[in-house]
């Protein structure tokens, strides 16, 4: 092996993803679920993860979606809640790998969340670079315009790094995604949220 790509969010970044639905649920009670629903079925979510509408667009979505409505800081507030942090450590195993690989991020993201984890990036840890600090490239979905477990975005990043699929290990916490990457004969590998990402490296046998 000689690169590594890591999903971002429960992979390296630790996330609550229930954090969302329960806020929502807050706002709109039994309002929403059928919002949420609606939202989906107009593919909301996914058109703001490929950069198919402004962060303006995607924060009116969600404030008319039901009653009452909401303001903008209720629904960026409840968008951003899934953060809760990426161990100082993690840093340092990334810095450790690129010793003798290449690594890199590939992440299904949106503006609002880069912002913030730009953000917490510079606050908490102090790195106003940390994209090209600790990763060859980084892919974020809403910047290539394409999105995991669809086929174009592996080929992308394969593409434009010039990997050999071959050569290339790439943990997600998702089985979808895993699968997608097997399919074009990179090694895809399930990283549980619960399992950090270091016992999984070790159990690669990429850590020595």
């Amino acid at each position: 092996m000689k690169n590594i790509i890591f999903d971002f969010g429960n992979v390296l970044f630790d996330l609550d993803l229930s954090q969302i639905p329960r806020h929502f649920q807050r706002y709109w009670g039994d309002q929403a679920a059928a919002a949420r629903d609606r939202l989906m079925a107009q593919q909301i979510f996914t058109l703001y993860e490929t950069g198919g509408l402004s962060t303006a667009e995607f924060v009116d979505a969600l404030r008319f979606a039901a009653t009452p409505v909401l303001s903008e800081e209720q629904v960026v507030a409840a968008w951003n809640s899934i953060f809760l942090g990426m161990p100082r450590a993690r840093f340092d195993l990334l810095s450790h790998l690129r010793e003798r690989y290449n690594v890199f991020l590939l992440s299904n993201i949106n503006d609002l969340h880069a912002r913030w984890i730009d953000d917490y990036m510079l606050r908490e840890h102090g790195f106003s670079d940390f994209q090209t600090q600790f990763f060859d490239a980084v892919y974020y979905s809403h910047l290539i315009r394409l999105r995991k477990p669809d086929r174009e975005i592996y080929e992308y990043v394969l593409a434009d790094a010039e990997l050999a699929p071959e050569e290339t290990i790439f943990f997600d916490d998702m089985e979808e995604n895993v699968a997608a990457a097997r399919a074009l004969g990179i090694k895809g590998v399930l990283k549980p949220a619960e399992t950090d990402i270091l016992k999984a490296l070790e159990a690669e046998g990429l850590i020595i």
